[in-house]
């Protein structure tokens, strides 16, 4: 029988494993961003940003981030203006993104258990609302947890 599901903030030990899936995921799985040679991927939250991890036991099976309106910029700012989603101004405003389970893991609970997790941590801190951005094919799922778009694809 496997262990059960955990879900706990990250640590400084767990970036390494983060930034390396995301590598796996984003550049090598899906094409969204080119290989590189170190087999990372960073960018320019992290440090800002928090992370939550699903686990079992000492073995990682996903994580998704949280960005915290006090921070005063979200992954979202790439590809939109403020004047093109007005809400990001707002205080209340915490963006979800990057939710990423591992390949082996993607046909159980981990993605929905963090994306409860990432609502909960948002909620707990006052967020009473939550942008996010993903793939066309979870647009069910982030229905599912009560996200609705807003019109941009």
């Amino acid at each position: 029988m496997s262990r059960p599901l955990s879900l706990r903030p990250a640590t400084a030990d767990d970036l390494p494993w983060i930034h390396e899936l995301r590598h796996r995921v984003y550049a090598q799985e899906l094409g969204q961003h080119a290989p590189n040679a170190e087999g990372r991927l960073v960018d320019g939250l992290d440090g800002d940003n928090v992370y939550l991890v699903a686990a079992r036991g000492p073995v990682r099976v996903g994580f998704v981030s949280v960005t915290p309106p006090w921070v005063g910029r979200y992954g979202l700012d790439k590809y939109l203006t403020r004047a093109e989603l007005p809400l990001l101004d707002e205080a209340d405003v915490f963006e979800v993104r990057l939710l990423t389970v591992e390949p082996d893991a993607r046909a159980g609970a981990a993605g929905a258990l963090l994306m409860y997790a990432a609502l909960r941590w948002t909620a707990s801190r006052g967020g009473r609302r939550v942008v996010a951005m993903g793939r066309a094919d979870l647009v069910g799922m982030y229905r599912a947890a009560g996200l609705r778009p807003v019109g941009r694809t």
